[in-house]
């Protein structure tokens, strides 16, 4: 099968497209016949090999395993011992292993059906930025009259994040750079901030909760302007003035501990509850999601170049089969 290839660490240039062996499922795995799968910040990291940790159990001089991608839609072409919810010609999306890729692995509670009529392109934007955003939402007990703060609200995590927020009767104070203002408005958001020309920094009333993907502003900046026992979810593998992503892990940690507010580090976990939440509000035109650019299996090397740019005006989609795309059943 032809496959984006990881052969050393670095950046999106050292990537190549060419063959690598189908897979084959294992216990409770499924094979799918990928029609599309998004770029996540995660893959450029496992690009980069960094932060180094990453390379532990991957190898510390090159990558032990070779294929990227996470995300993914498409359809059901094997399934291996002990699965019973899925079976041959089933269109599914979720998250998978080594997804820019004709075929990957994946686990199959961490699968959901695809409903007729929706876009595997749409879908795969979904699994890990749709369950990350929803995981920040529960964590920072967002409901109705919540007032929250979205940053990064053009990105994956941070325009679903806001649109959900808004779905549960939130009042969503977005962020994002001046050229995407009007597209992240487009979402349903009534405020959407330029940090290029406005200071989120400077309100007139506090705020509940801030879900921070971009890493712009300290920790101990925001804990100014959040409300005693809100909560503030740095989310940003960027570097930025709290330093890297493990530096601000350490600064999230030690304010927790002494802040009047709830200062976390969340990640997500890709469930087929979560997915089947998510594509519901994508099937019935509730959530819609951004998309940057969408590139053939070939250009995918470009896809994860975008993303590595951190200016990706939204998803950047990978698609890989016609044939999967034409998939017209989910599982019952």
């Amino acid at each position: 099968m032809r496959a984006l290839l990881h052969s050393s660490y670095g950046e999106a240039n050292a990537l190549t497209v060419g063959d690598a062996p189908q897979p084959s499922p294992g216990k409770r795995q499924v094979v799918v016949q990928v029609a599309a799968a998004s770029v996540n910040a995660a893959d450029v990291f496992r690009m980069r090999g960094i932060p180094r940790m990453l390379r532990v159990g991957n190898g510390m001089r090159r990558p032990k395993r070779r294929l990227l991608g996470m995300d993914l839609a498409g359809v059901v072409s094997a399934v291996g011992s002990g699965v019973t919810r899925w079976r041959a010609g089933d269109a599914v999306f979720g998250e998978g292993i080594g997804t820019f890729a004709e075929y990957a692995l994946a686990d199959e509670d961490r699968l959901a059906a695809l409903p007729l009529g929706v876009d595997p392109v749409d879908a795969a934007t979904l699994p890990i930025a749709g369950t990350t955003a929803l995981r920040a939402l529960d964590v920072a007990a967002i409901g109705p009259g919540t007032r929250v703060v979205v940053t990064g609200a053009a990105g994956g995590v941070g325009q679903f994040a806001a649109q959900l927020a808004a779905l549960r009767g939130a009042e969503v104070i977005a962020v994002c750079s001046g050229r995407n203002v009007a597209r992240v408005r487009s979402l349903g958001i009534d405020t959407v901030l330029d940090y290029e020309t406005e200071d989120v920094l400077r309100t007139t009333a506090p705020y509940d909760a801030v879900i921070d993907n971009a890493g712009g502003i300290r920790i101990r900046d925001w804990r100014r302007v959040v409300v005693p026992g809100g909560a503030i979810l740095p989310n940003s593998g960027v570097r930025g003035p709290d330093g890297g992503a493990l530096m601000r892990v350490a600064k999230a940690t030690w304010h927790g501990l002494v802040a009047p507010q709830r200062v976390r580090v969340f990640s997500g976990t890709v469930t087929s509850e979560a997915l089947t939440e998510l594509v519901d509000l994508l099937a019935a035109g509730r959530l819609r999601p951004l998309l940057d650019d969408v590139h053939p299996l070939d250009e995918a090397p470009r896809a994860l170049a975008k993303v590595a740019t951190h200016h990706a005006r939204g998803k950047v989609v990978v698609t890989v089969s016609p044939a999967a795309s034409r998939a017209t059943s989910g599982a019952a």
